[in-house]
């Protein structure tokens, strides 16, 4: 991560981070065991700065400046249109607080868009692309949610989770319908983390953590514990979870990406409430730490059907796709479990500038039901699609540049919007 000030770490109005998550196990009072696999939620599962619904064919994507009004802003955009011929950019949703968004979720039990900043929550209806009576939902306490504040929603709970930052640091939870909010479970503050949505843990990738560990959040006890691997770096960065076979996949922001296997972990003690406490692996270190992916490799989501982590660097235009097991790991996890990454870089925008991906917050999200990877660029200009199935299996073919051209609805863009090989770009409203 990069270093920042303790001021805009305080701050109302600022950014936020994305992860993607999810997992499996037979009872919340344990990490792992016999997991049970889950349809898909219609994105990767999983919080972050933006939130895809593939069902729906729309993102969601919090801008970083404040609109006319001085608030803050989500821009829908239509990722079924051809953006060489239609203008993707349907709607900005403006909030009504000047807090800049720093999460995004879908619950897609209810049809809802969960944005968080500042000091609130606020609730978006799909169906009609407005705010529900009653937002913004203001966090209890006076909390925070702080420059890597996010939200995650667990269709298993039916509740949503988000982290703040001050005045105590942890975990809550927030019921998207009746707009309650559950107590602050004390933590370390998260720059990443993810959600094991059937044992309802959470995985905390923070550089709050010594070398070595990890914060494991058991939502259900209201304790924060802690598991150790010697594959765990020093800055752990893009936390995401496959929730059909409790694998944890964390980038770390210096060419390598650690992959745990939780399943079959448990928590020591047991006991409801205990602390302190542990996340214990089977065989530990139960882990396999891949190297040799771009250098900034920092952010990660997950597609929990096709068992593939795409990851993003932060700040530069590199991607990557790893093939993680499909069905869950008896035993010890070897490199041999894990396919060999797939790597490519993101080509130049259609206004001809050199791409670099949005981090702190990590702007990286995937389209489980279509199979696509997402980004933002650091400007706030396009959102960009991946197609992974390519990346997969030809990856050079993503950074293909873009023909000459405009995209539909701009008049400053000199290249079209699709590159015809797998990358295609959305303009964002700042774009004219």
């Amino acid at each position: 991560m990069k270093l920042i000030g303790i001021d805009k770490i305080l701050g109302i109005a600022v950014l936020g981070s994305l992860l993607a998550i999810a997992g499996c196990g037979p009872d919340h009072h344990h990490g792992g065991g016999v997991v049970k696999a889950r349809p898909p939620s219609k994105t990767s599962p999983g919080s972050g700065l933006f939130a895809v619904d593939c069902s729906r064919n729309r993102a969601y994507v919090p801008l970083d400046t404040l609109g006319a009004g001085g608030n803050g802003q989500v821009s829908v955009i239509n990722l079924a249109a051809n953006p060489d011929t239609t203008d993707p950019r349907i709607k900005v949703i403006a909030l009504t607080h000047p807090d800049i968004p720093s999460g995004t979720a879908l619950d897609n039990d209810h049809n809802l868009i969960l944005v968080v900043s500042g000091g609130f929550v606020d609730v978006i209806n799909e169906s009609n692309n407005t705010l529900v009576a009653g937002s913004p939902f203001a966090i209890p306490g006076g909390s925070l949610v702080g420059v890597f504040g996010q939200i995650l929603y667990n269709p298993t709970t039916k509740l949503a989770i988000l982290n703040v930052v001050s005045p105590t640091a942890g975990f809550l939870t927030f019921d998207p319908v009746a707009h309650t909010f559950g107590t602050v479970i004390p933590a370390n503050y998260a720059e990443t983390f993810s959600l094991n949505s059937t044992t309802n843990v959470v995985m905390d990738a923070s550089d709050s953590s010594p070398f070595n560990t990890i914060d494991a959040i058991d939502i259900a006890d209201g304790r924060a514990c802690v598991l150790t691997d010697t594959n765990l770096t020093g800055d752990q960065d893009g936390s995401s979870t496959d929730s059909s076979t409790n694998i944890t996949i964390i980038s770390n922001e210096d060419g390598t990406a650690s992959v745990l296997n939780l399943n079959g972990s448990a928590f020591n003690p047991p006991a409801v409430s205990t602390t302190p406490c542990t996340l214990d692996e089977t065989n530990a270190p139960n882990s396999v730490l891949v190297s040799g992916l771009p250098s900034e490799t920092a952010g990660s989501a997950v597609n929990g059907t096709t068992h593939q982590a795409f990851l993003i660097e932060d700040g530069n235009p590199g991607v990557t796709l790893i093939q993680l097991p499909s069905s869950p790991v008896a035993g010890q996890i070897v490199a041999g479990d894990l396919g060999t990454p797939s790597i490519s870089s993101i080509p130049n925008d259609p206004l001809d500038n050199g791409w670099a991906t949005q981090g702190d917050p990590y702007a990286v999200a995937i389209g489980e039901c279509n199979n696509k990877g997402y980004a933002i660029d650091d400007t706030f200009n396009f959102l960009v699609q991946v197609d992974l199935p390519t990346l997969l299996s030809t990856p050079a073919n993503i950074s293909t540049a873009l023909p000459a051209g405009k995209c539909a609805g701009t008049t400053s863009t000199t290249f079209k919007c699709d590159n015809g090989a797998g990358t295609k770009f959305f303009p964002l409203p700042g774009v004219i």
